[in-house]
């Protein structure tokens, strides 16, 4: 099969790879209909040598498809099921998948991401790809309803899997009420999908906070009441008391989650508001300095963290199958599977108008 792989720092390429296949009896065998290229993609992109890929090595964990087979002991799935693919590998019966902490499951993976962290047998499965070994099947996927399943809905359904899941999970972490006031830090997919489902949460003014005139107008599309392109604390405090009837935001959502951003959560916030730091420097060793005399004294909370898997997916679907929801605009550029890599390119030079890139197979 047709797949993208991680050449060198740098370098991605779509090539011929060995077909996967059962190797569990708790497997799923998903033929891909549409993956996405993820903003943390590009770390890999840049260096994945530091996270452990080798060449050759499977890329890519947005992906949604049809079940082709599936090993003796799944059972809420069969072939011809049109699924939605958690980001990561999870069994759903462990202490913290049964206290929605998804990302804490004993059997943790990601798909496409450090091989070094996999522990499903095989290769790492990657999402950029014809098909996918989908281990643990059925705490890791998600059935599409059958109102949502025809290929036509692809685009609404594929940032569920984790740009909307990130963002709910900040909003939720952040303990928004609908009736709150909301900044957003960071016009990124994360940080669009944040305004959205803010929005589909009941908030009640929403700024973002961003630096690309189209990716701003788009905040306004999805649900944004302001959007300012504005870098100085002193002038981001002005603006988000401003909008919020002289309070700051109860939650702070930044998808950035660098010195800068952080200090602009913090200008933005209401006393006794909570800042959800999303961004995934993290794993570059890029940790944010917080203000803690300022989340002292102010009672601010840190929340954030890693999105737990497919936790929040279900509640997405039904916002999405209601109409509340539709996050189809982020997916700005799509392409055919072959073009990968120049997806890639165009997320990683930040050209005009790109937010993400949507990778589509054959019928």
């Amino acid at each position: 099969m047709r797949a993208l792989t991680f050449q060198s720092n740098g370098h991605v390429s779509v090539e011929t790879v060995p077909d996967p296949g059962i190797l569990q009896p708790t497997d799923a065998l998903v033929r891909i209909t549409m993956a996405a290229v993820c903003g943390s993609d590009l770390h890999i992109l840049h260096a994945g040598e530091a996270f452990g890929f080798q060449p050759g090595g499977r890329l890519g964990h947005e992906f949604l498809g049809t079940v082709e087979e599936v090993g003796a002991e799944v059972k809420h799935f069969a072939a011809g099921d049109r699924v939605l693919v958690s980001a990561g590998v999870c069994c759903g019966e462990c202490q913290w998948c049964r206290e929605g902490l998804k990302a804490s499951c004993e059997r943790m993976s990601m798909f496409g991401w450090a091989p070094r962290l996999w522990q499903h047998g095989g290769d790492v499965q990657g999402g950029q790809s014809e098909y996918a070994r989908v281990p643990l099947a059925d705490g890791t996927m998600v059935k599409i309803p059958e109102s949502m399943a025809d290929r036509s809905n692809e685009a609404r359904l594929l940032p569920l899997i984790d740009v909307m899941s990130t963002a709910m999970h900040g909003l939720t972490a952040g303990r928004l009420e609908a009736g709150d006031d909301v900044v957003v830090i960071g016009d990124g997919a994360v940080g669009l999908s944040a305004v959205h489902v803010a929005r589909a949460m009941g908030a009640q003014s929403i700024v973002c906070l961003g630096h690309h005139p189209d990716r701003l107008a788009m905040a306004e599309r999805l649900g944004a009441n302001v959007v300012t392109a504005e870098r100085d604390p002193e002038a981001i405090k002005e603006l988000a008391r401003a909008a919020t009837r002289g309070q700051g935001a109860r939650v702070v959502v930044d998808s950035v989650s660098n010195t800068a951003s952080m200090e602009a959560a913090h200008a933005s916030v209401r006393s006794g508001g909570s800042i959800a730091c999303l961004g995934m420097d993290h794993f570059m060793g890029k940790v944010p300095a917080i203000n803690w005399y300022d989340q002292f004294v102010r009672n601010i909370s840190i929340t954030g963290g890693l999105v737990h898997m497919n936790r929040y997916i279900p509640h997405l679907l039904e916002l999405a199958e209601s109409g509340a929801v539709d996050p189809s605009p982020m997916l700005t550029h799509p392409m055919p599977l072959a073009e990968a890599a120049e997806g890639y390119r165009l997320m990683a030079e930040r050209e005009a108008g790109v937010v993400k890139v949507a990778l589509l197979t054959a019928d």
